[in-house]
């Protein structure tokens, strides 16, 4: 038996930076490493760094794929610091006895709902443009940055669950909008619950000032809004994305609102992130990026580093099992354990 587990944080720009209770309770039976690797590193060389080790706390990059994770023969469980996984080739991990854990919804849901409400008004009001010009001494520009305000607006919501079920409570009961939405894995009966009519995809698209992604990245999901979506937009219609960057299909998002036909995009997540200003989308004025801070707030941080150390000292001390798994399908197979 292994006497001490070794644990890699990879990626992590939060993680142990601003609670050190929760490193100080992983050194207490384990010994740390941080790797930091480039987001587009190749799996022959993720791997080469990575392989030693017993636990993994994962960021939203790099991507561990198929070829990484069969060279990592100690890795027991794999957790992410974050409610998405689709950086991780769960099927491998699955056959290979690999645990992945994740931070339950409820960890993130009010950060990440109200970051996105955030998103909203900046986006419909130019709150970014507006003071942008003050900086740059233009304070007459305001007579270009007349808004939309929400109230009475109809706002689509791509994904009523954990998340999504909040944005359309703040915009439902404080903008008092009309909250449509869109998810075919939700009840019919928890529409109604939080205030949102269930509707198809193509009428969402087709009837709401404002859209809001609120849904995990799949193969079904990905590039789900394309040319043929764009042109179905109401005109000025504003786009907010904290999922994913990879949900829209990038050119024919830069056509839309190279056009107008799209009036603005407020997104927390690019594909290929992170980017620099010379990005295409940062260079277009009716677009807002943020560097992916849905999830961060003071009180969704610890709760999710709690969360990485719960499921660490679940594993490798009680011989148990992590709060949440990304592939609970793994627990019908011969899974690795630590003991």
């Amino acid at each position: 038996m292994r006497m001490t587990p070794h644990i890699i944080i990879v990626n992590s720009s939060t993680f142990g930076k601003h609670f050190a209770d929760h490193v100080k309770t992983l050194k207490s039976f384990a010994t740390l490493e941080s790797v930091d690797v480039p987001s587009n590193i190749d799996e022959e060389s993720l791997a080469e760094k990575i392989k030693h080790a017993d636990g993994i706390i994962a960021s939203v990059t790099p991507k561990f794929g198929k070829k990484t994770l069969e060279q990592c023969s100690k890795l027991i469980l794999l957790a992410r610091h974050g409610i998405g996984c689709d950086n991780v080739h769960l099927p491998t991990a699955t056959e290979l006895g690999i645990r992945v854990s994740r931070v339950q919804g409820l960890v993130e849901r009010e950060a990440v709902a109200e970051y996105a409400v955030s998103l909203l008004l900046a986006g419909a009001r130019c709150v970014p443009k507006g003071s942008e010009a003050v900086k740059q001494s233009k304070w007459a520009a305001r007579s270009k940055m007349i808004g939309m305000e929400l109230c009475g607006k109809t706002i689509g919501i791509i994904g009523l669950g954990n998340i999504g079920s909040r944005s359309a409570e703040i915009l439902g009961k404080g903008f008092n909008a009309k909250i449509i939405a869109s998810d075919p894995y939700i009840a019919k009966e928890r529409f109604a619950e939080f205030g949102a009519k269930e509707v198809s995809l193509d009428e969402l698209i087709k009837t709401s000032n404002a859209i809001l992604f609120h849904c995990p990245l799949t193969d079904e999901t990905s590039r789900m809004l394309d040319t043929a979506q764009f042109s179905q937009l109401q005109k000025g219609c504003v786009l907010v994305n904290t999922c994913r960057g990879e949900l829209v299909n990038e050119d024919a998002l830069y056509e839309a609102l190279k056009t107008g036909k799209l009036g603005a995009y407020a997104t927390d997540v690019v594909e290929g992130e992170p980017i620099d200003g010379e990005h295409r989308l940062a260079k277009l004025d009716n677009v807002i990026i943020t560097p992916h801070l849905g999830g961060y707030s003071w009180e969704s941080l610890y709760g999710m580093g709690q969360t990485m150390v719960d499921d660490m000292v679940a594993v490798f001390q009680n011989n148990g099992n992590a709060g949440e798994l990304a592939n609970p399908e793994v627990l019908e197979k011969k899974y690795r354990t630590w003991h």
